[in-house]
C-alpha cells in the first residue's frame, strides 16, 4: 500500500488518539471531511488499520494509586507478556536488525507495583532483557462506578463491528440516547471524564514507501552538540534515551531507500557518530480480551 503525509497525519492522530480532529486536518491540508474519511475507510479495506480495540482507564474505574508505563523489551520472538501479565493494553513489535541493539517490543501497562511488574515480564520466556519507564502517575481517591446499564451499553458496542465512521458517529454525530451516553462514557481530550476509548490495530509493514525507523548510534558527543550538528544538516530526527544504558535512538520518518541513504551519509560526517543498527515500526496490537472480559462481567 502507497500512502503519502496526509495519511500518515491522520494515521498518527488515529495512533495516538484513537479519533481525528477533523477541522485541524481540513485546515491544514485543505481537504473535505468526505475525503478524510474515504482515506480511512482504505486504510480499513486495505489491512493497514486491521480494526480496533478497546482500552479502559483502569484507575479511574478501580480507584487508588496506579501507574501508567512502557517495558522495553529484547527477545527473539514474540513473548507472551500480555497473557503472564493482563494489564498490558498495547503491544508494540517492531523489526530491529540487528538484534538486541533496540526493542523489539514495547508494551503499555497499568500497574500498581512497577517492580512486580519488572519481575513478571522479565520471568516470561522468551525475554532477554526489559526496561520499565513510568509515563504517568495517578492517585484517585474515589472509582468512577459505573451503572449496570452503562456497562451494558459498553458491552454492545465490545460485541459490534466497530470503524472509524461509528467512532465518529458516537463522538460528533450520535443518533440515539445510547450514542450520547456512549460518547460521555468515552474518553478523550475532549472528555476527561471519560472511563474506556477506541484505538486502531496498525499494520505498517504493509506500507512501501514509508517506514518509521530508529537508528541505534554511539555518539561521543554532548546532546546540544549532537543537536546542533543535526539541525546543521537539516536532519529530521528525534532523539531518545539510550537502550540499555548504551545504544542512544535517533527517530525518522523515512519515504524509501533514497531518504535512508542520505540520512545515513549525513551521520557519517560526524566520525563521532556510529550507526550500529535499526529499528523498522512493524505493527501495534490493542491488547483487549481482559478488558472484553471485564465488561462482560460486569454487564451481567
Amino acid at each position: 500500500m502507497i500512502i503519502d503525509p496526509i495519511d500518515l497525519k491522520i494515521l498518527r492522530h488515529l495512533e495516538a488518539q484513537g479519533y481525528i480532529p477533523l477541522d485541524d486536518i481540513i485546515n491544514k491540508f485543505h481537504i473535505t471531511r468526505d475525503e478524510i474519511f474515504l482515506r480511512i475507510k482504505n486504510f480499513e479495506e486495505h489491512g493497514l488499520v486491521k480494526g480496533y480495540g478497546i482500552k479502559l482507564f483502569i484507575p479511574s474505574i478501580a480507584g487508588g494509586k496506579w501507574y501508567r508505563g512502557c517495558a522495553f523489551v529484547d527477545a527473539d520472538y514474540e513473548p507472551d507478556v500480555k497473557n503472564v501479565y493482563p494489564l498490558v493494553e498495547e503491544v508494540i513489535a517492531n523489526t530491529v536488525l540487528p538484534a538486541g541493539v533496540l526493542p523489539a517490543y514495547s508494551y503499555i501497562f497499568y500497574s500498581r507495583d512497577l517492580k512486580q511488574t519488572y519481575r513478571l515480564i522479565m520471568k516470561t520466556k522468551g525475554v532477554k532483557y526489559v526496561e520499565l519507564y513510568k509515563i504517568a502517575e495517578y492517585d484517585i481517591s474515589l472509582p468512577h462506578e459505573l451503572t449496570s446499564e452503562e456497562w451494558q451499553i459498553i458491552n454492545q458496542l465490545v460485541r459490534s463491528k466497530i470503524n472509524f465512521e461509528r467512532i465518529y458517529q458516537i463522538l460528533d454525530n450520535p443518533i440515539n440516547d445510547e450514542d450520547v451516553q456512549l460518547s460521555r462514557l468515552m474518553l478523550n481530550r475532549k472528555n476527561l471524564r471519560g472511563v474506556f476509548s477506541v484505538f486502531p490495530n496498525i499494520d505498517w509493514s504493509i506500507v512501501k514507501n514509508f517506514a518509521h525507523i530508529h537508528f541505534a548510534v554511539i555518539a561521543r558527543i554532548r546532546p546540544n552538540e549532537l543537536k546542533k550538528f543535526l539541525r546543521h544538516y537539516n536532519i529530521a530526527a528525534d532523539i531518545y534515551s539510550k537502550f540499555k544504558k548504551k545504544f542512544l535512538q535517533l527517530e525518522f520518518d523515512l519515504w524509501g531507500f533514497s531518504d535512508l541513504n542520505k540520512f545515513v551519509s549525513k551521520l557519517r560526517k560526524e566520525p563521532r557518530i556510529n550507526v550500529l543498527g535499526i529499528s523498522i515500526a512493524h505493527h501495534n496490537e490493542i491488547c483487549d480480551e481482559w478488558i472484553k472480559n471485564f465488561i462482560r462481567e460486569k454487564a451481567h
